[in-house]
């Protein structure tokens, strides 16, 4: 797809493991589900500050458990992308081509393979409460967007959960085809997270995860470029909401 140069695992501080690799991969899981699955996002919306908070500490805690795995493995957030890119301008690029690529996504899975899979698209009409609430909107643009959703989110999915399964796949220097793997198998954990939103909204999220994913390698495992888009996305969706651009399930 292009001559960026994908940095070498061997260089990087020991994996710790497949062993370990995939017992980490086993824990975040479940803590993701778990967390997930006590409170969705959708019942956030509207609610007080408690909700509010639990919701962006429950990244926090996800984030922090993911740093601790990372240590215990020998390795750190640069390795697994949090670090300034060999070449700055694939940032920009790389961010562009995700965001057209994710918008050619959404259109045809909602308007073509949805439909043929006799689903529909994810169901985010509690998100239609936004609609001209200035405070609720903040929240979701800014915090959750830009915070728990483009940084937590990358964090913990394109960075430590990818790398974590390519460790299981490929050990300590996982190939191209290991990390490819790993992006889709990352992708369809991101997906079953969603589940709230409905099994279209579900698998429509695992592509999504999955193009991000393909992004962060394009990039040279950079989190930056995925951080960058995965916030593009989420705030341009809130900003919908609140303008009543969009609304109700999809």
């Amino acid at each position: 797809m292009s001559t960026v140069s994908i940095p070498s695992a061997a260089s990087a501080p020991p994996s710790g493991g497949r062993r370990l690799a995939a017992v980490q991969v086993a824990t975040m899981a479940a803590l993701v589900f778990a967390v997930s699955f006590a409170l969705s996002p959708s019942e956030v919306v509207g609610a007080g500050y408690g909700p509010k908070l639990i919701l962006l500490g429950r990244m926090a805690l996800l984030v922090a458990a993911a740093a601790l795995m990372l240590r215990v493995a020998g390795r750190r957030w640069s390795d697994v992308g949090l670090h300034a890119p060999r070449r700055w301008w694939t940032i920009p690029v790389a961010v562009v081509a995700g965001y057209l690529a994710l918008g050619a996504l959404a259109g045809a899975m909602q308007m073509a393979i949805l439909p043929a899979l006799g689903l529909s698209g994810p169901d985010l009409s509690a998100f239609t409460a936004l609609r001209g609430d200035l405070p609720e909107y903040l929240f979701w643009a800014l915090p959750v967007a830009l915070g728990s959703a483009a940084v937590g989110e990358e964090l913990v999915a394109r960075g430590f959960l990818t790398d974590r399964i390519a460790a299981v796949l490929g050990g300590a220097a996982p190939n191209g085809v290991v990390l490819f793997a790993a992006v889709i198998l990352q992708g369809a954990l991101f997906g079953a997270c969603h589940a709230y939103q409905g099994l279209g909204g579900a698998l429509l999220t695992g592509a999504v995860g999955v193009v991000i994913g393909l992004v962060w390698l394009w990039s040279g495992r950079n989190l930056w470029a995925a951080i960058i888009l995965h916030g593009l996305v989420d705030f341009v969706s809130m900003t919908a909401f609140y303008t009543g651009a969009v609304g109700g399930a999809s």
